[in-house]
């Protein structure tokens, strides 16, 4: 799913686990990510979509313990705030104020979400769940 966004930097760990999420629910969440940036006043042709293995503690709260597949896109432009952190049930707050991408991680059984401004840019993060081992 990663190759068929060719026309962005795909930034992903040599061996990237498998996310437990259908592939048109996983789809919709990356291109809501990208339309997320783009409104934000990012250029299609500098953003960057990052992919990362994570084990998350039982301390470390949100997300909550367990291995996730970790879908970034990065913006090195635009007006990335109100940052907000989002899971289901959580908060009347949708990811970016974005409903369109509440929606889609919705959908994609996405457990956690965060939104970051770094000053002249930002990014957005969707946590999925780690496919179970054969």
């Amino acid at each position: 799913m990663l190759s068929a966004h060719a026309y962005l930097r795909v930034e992903r760990p040599p061996v990237l686990w498998e996310a437990d999420v259908d592939d048109l629910a996983l789809a919709w969440v990356i291109g809501e990510m990208l339309a997320a940036a783009l409104l934000r006043g990012a250029v299609l042709e500098e953003i960057v979509l990052r992919a990362n293995n994570v084990k998350a503690e039982a301390s470390s709260g949100m997300p909550a313990a367990g291995d996730y597949v970790a879908l970034t896109v990065i913006g090195a432009a635009g007006d990335w705030r109100p940052e907000v952190r989002w899971w289901p049930g959580g908060p009347s707050r949708t990811v970016l104020v974005n409903p369109e991408l509440d929606a889609a991680a919705k959908a994609a059984g996405a457990p956690f979400a965060y939104s970051r401004s770094d000053g002249e840019g930002g990014s957005v993060t969707v946590f999925l769940r780690r496919a179970a081992e054969a």
